[in-house]
């Protein structure tokens, strides 16, 4: 299989990022709704917290990318490891993000955080470690160009969501 020039039969690992990624934001303009107030900007990350097997459902409602769930169903079969390292500037949904996962895709997901975009690069380094494998062995899945750019821009195979469903 092969997408954008990128054989799979060559990837030990692929990494997803989480939002608009694996999980779909029904709200597109979520991370402007939740800064309108403090109230509801701290509100967020409590009910993340406190409601992690729920909040992606109920509060901050998202979809599972159809296009991924099958790629990563296939992913399984060829024995390829995943894990989805996601952005965040505190860990207080990082329940949350795994319990949607484990939910939608299956629990053989890790999820990872980063403090930036930036700092994927160096997440993605450490999980290279910890497979034991060679960055040209890793593929990267995000939704931001931003992002993309900076992963190959240091040597990380890496793909627009977009890419996977086309």
């Amino acid at each position: 299989m092969k997408i954008k020039n990128i054989n799979l039969e060559n990837i030990k690992v692929v990494i997803f990022d989480f939002d608009d990624t694996l999980a779909v934001h029904k709200d597109k303009d979520f991370c402007k709704h939740r800064r309108e107030s403090e109230d509801k900007y701290l509100g967020y990350y409590l009910n993340a917290y406190q409601n992690p097997n729920t909040f992606y459902e109920d509060i901050e409602t998202c979809i599972k990318s159809e296009p991924l769930y099958n790629f990563i169903i296939d992913l399984r079969t060829k024995g390829i490891k995943m894990y989805c390292l996601s952005g965040m500037k505190f860990s207080f949904h990082l329940k949350a993000k795994q319990s949607f996962i484990n939910k939608y895709y299956g629990d053989d997901i890790e999820v990872i955080s980063t403090a930036s975009q930036e700092l994927k690069v160096d997440g993605v380094k450490i999980i290279q470690k910890l497979n034991d494998c060679k960055l040209e062995e890793i593929l990267f899945i995000d939704d931001r160009q931003d992002t993309i750019d900076i992963l190959r821009n240091n040597g990380i195979n890496s793909i627009l969501v977009n890419n996977i469903e086309s």
